[in-house]
């Protein structure tokens, strides 16, 4: 068994643990601080040994979940409206989101999505539209014959075409806090700018690269603020309120998760794993990597 493999193994069995745990003391749904739950994926393809990955077949029962289990899938407008003015959302919203523009995104879960009639939103780094180079935590994966091309501008129009809103996640792929100020403000203003002008509207939302708590820091809040951003999206494990900060929402980030489990992190019942993306964790993660020479994404 691959390392990936076992940790995938690792991962899931601790959610279905803290998961089971959190509802039999009745820690699930319900109430003002689960507003609206994000899902954050990233692959939709069968390549084996290929981590952050879900596969096809897994995506579309995912899919079918949300809507047995009686969630509502949102698009992003709905999300800015409701933190800009106030507009509610409809009980058990679900926003989807895919981060890095994988071209599988349009191929493979494009095609799902519009069969259920579900909107999304993906984040796309715009260093990486159109080149032939490889995201940095691709590089390693192509030695062993997998490869996961991004898409290509001409490819925006075909993703919102299909009821998938383009967004921002930069320019290079790098995390804000690992970039000089006036870096990450080229990062956050010109990827918002080049986008705008290729789409022929407003950018409005941005995705932090990694986007743990230690990815970003509150100077960049402002340069979010101050480039004209209304969203933004961390990936801190948990769902949001009434009183989120719409320019930390957190999200759920999906993997190949069993059935049971994947109900669970809809319902919130997971909601203390957050605790690795907290600083502290941040560091736990990439020690526990490091052990087993996986990626951290």
């Amino acid at each position: 068994m691959g390392a990936d493999r076992a940790k995938q193994l690792l991962k899931n069995g601790v959610y279905r643990a803290i998961g089971e745990t959190a509802e039999v003391v009745g820690a699930v749904d319900g109430g003002d601080e689960r507003v609206l739950r994000v899902l954050m994926y990233h692959k939709v393809n069968d390549l084996q040994g290929n981590p952050v990955t879900v596969p096809i077949a897994l995506f579309e029962e995912q899919m079918a979940q949300i809507r047995d289990l009686g969630y509502t899938v949102v698009p992003v407008d709905a999300v800015l409206d409701h933190f800009s003015h106030g507009a509610p959302l409809p009980p058990k919203a679900v926003l989807i989101t895919f981060d890095d523009g994988y071209r599988d995104n349009l191929c493979n879960a494009a095609p799902i999505l519009q069969r259920y009639g579900y909107p999304a939103v993906v984040f796309v780094p715009i260093g990486y539209l159109d080149s032939a180079r490889l995201l940095p935590h691709e590089e390693h994966l192509v030695a062993r014959g997998v490869l996961n091309p991004t898409l290509g501008w001409s490819e925006l129009a075909e993703l919102e075409a299909a009821g998938i809103r383009v967004e921002s996640h930069g320019i290079s792929h790098r995390p804000l806090a690992n970039l000089e100020i006036d870096e990450a403000a080229r990062e956050i203003t010109l990827s918002k700018l080049r986008l705008e002008q290729r789409l022929g509207r407003p950018v409005r939302a941005f995705a932090f690269v990694k986007g743990s708590e230690a990815d970003y820091r509150p100077v960049h809040l402002s340069l979010l603020k101050q480039a004209g951003y209304e969203l933004a999206f961390t990936s801190v494990s948990g769902s949001n309120g009434l009183r989120a900060d719409p320019l930390q929402l957190h999200r759920y980030n999906v993997e190949p998760y069993p059935t049971r489990t994947f109900e669970l992190v809809l319902a919130g019942a997971c909601d203390l794993i957050a605790v690795k993306d907290t600083v502290a964790g941040w560091h736990a993660r990439r020690m526990f990597n490091a052990v087993l020479r996986t990626s951290t994404k």
